[in-house]
């Protein structure tokens, strides 16, 4: 019989104070958008960190699947926007889908 695994549902720690600005900041003064490895080189970051700072930015550094790098969200055009969360939106709904089919599936399993 299988056991239910114990996960850890608390978020992330906060990047240290400075990092997602330094980001922004550095967005803000290049307009368009920047690969993940363009941002490497210039903030000497990991692409692992550069993923965090974004989404710690409260929606103010656009990115997403499909998306070219990343922006800031005063540079990026309002259709361009409207892409890419629309796609984020779509990948979450079968995210979610998948999440709910395979629960299900462990659900049977573990009875």
């Amino acid at each position: 019989m299988i056991q239910q695994a114990a996960f850890d549902f608390t978020a992330p720690p906060a990047p240290p104070v400075g990092e997602v600005e330094c980001l922004l900041a550095y967005l803000s003064a290049n307009p368009g958008f920047h690969t993940a490895k363009q941002l490497t080189a210039a903030l000497d970051l990991t692409d692992r960190k550069i993923r965090q700072l974004a989404e710690a930015a409260d929606g103010l550094i656009v990115s997403g699947p499909g998306s070219p790098g990343y922006c800031h969200l005063y540079h990026c055009p309002a259709e361009t926007i409207g892409h890419i969360t629309a796609t984020q939106i779509s990948q979450a709904k079968h995210m979610i889908r998948r999440a709910l089919r395979t629960r299900k599936r462990a659900h049977i399993l573990i009875r």
